[in-house]
């Protein structure tokens, strides 16, 4: 219920339980949810307040705006803001993941890796994410041997960040850079849709505390089932 006597605003209130509503099921994917009037009567609030709340759900991926049509109920995209692995997070929203390893073997270092890697081989893991049965992930790590000892195919249908915890390394941070990436018939086939989808793309570079790189990774994401959120800060410069 919206108590108007809270300090916490009364859009915020009203965007926290329609959410809960559609969590709970009340409003179901795809469903059209009940108008601006109608949330406005029900609520005993103005549609100036029910369109900032409606809108802050829309620019969250969870509601979006059909002109003429109304406000529709979004299947859940997975959400990515802080270093955390593909498993937990699919673990924290009650999903299911499998992990198809499409290819695991030892390469020679390339030379464009060679600066960040001084080890003469590496593993190359390429797998794919499929979360309740939908391909929403493809992934390929380039990591030293020397950093893992054994590994195998069985092991990687797991956590690679659980891996890596086992062998006594925790990342800390990544340093990624993003682009988006057009459809091809390669991604098509991969992915398994036969309809266009943009997808985004992250080259990242997987850090621990003391400013080792523990891996790379080079992933593609479908953008219609996945969201990175990004904080950019600004800093102030010194020059000595």
């Amino acid at each position: 219920m919206i108590n108007k006597n809270s300090p916490i605003p009364v859009y915020y209130q009203l965007k926290e339980d329609i959410e809960q509503k559609i969590n709970n099921g009340f409003w179901k994917v795809g469903q059209c949810i009940d108008s601006e009037r109608e949330l406005s009567e029900s609520y005993g609030v103005s549609r100036m307040t029910i369109r900032q709340a409606l809108g802050e759900l829309v620019n969250e991926g969870i509601l979006v705006r059909e002109k003429g049509k109304g406000t529709f109920v979004c299947e859940p995209k997975l959400k990515q803001k802080d270093i955390m692995s593909f498993s937990s997070i699919i673990e924290k929203m009650g999903m299911k993941l499998d992990n198809k390893v499409i290819e695991f073997k030892v390469i020679d270092t390339p030379a464009t890796m060679e600066d960040v890697f001084p080890f003469e081989h590496l593993y190359k893991i390429n797998r794919m994410r499929i979360v309740d049965g939908e391909s929403i992930a493809n992934e390929v790590v380039y990591i030293p041997c020397d950093y893992c000892g054994y590994l195998d195919e069985k092991m990687l249908e797991g956590s690679l960040f659980s891996i890596l915890k086992n062998f006594g390394y925790d990342i800390d941070y990544s340093e990624s850079s993003l682009q988006g990436v057009l459809p091809n018939d390669e991604y098509r086939e991969l992915f398994n849709i036969n309809y266009d989808v943009p997808f985004l793309r992250n080259i990242s570079r997987n850090i621990d505390k003391y400013g080792k790189v523990i891996f790379i990774e080079d992933a593609i994401y479908r953008s219609d089932k996945y969201i990175l959120e990004v904080n950019i800060s600004r800093r102030e410069g010194r020059i000595r």
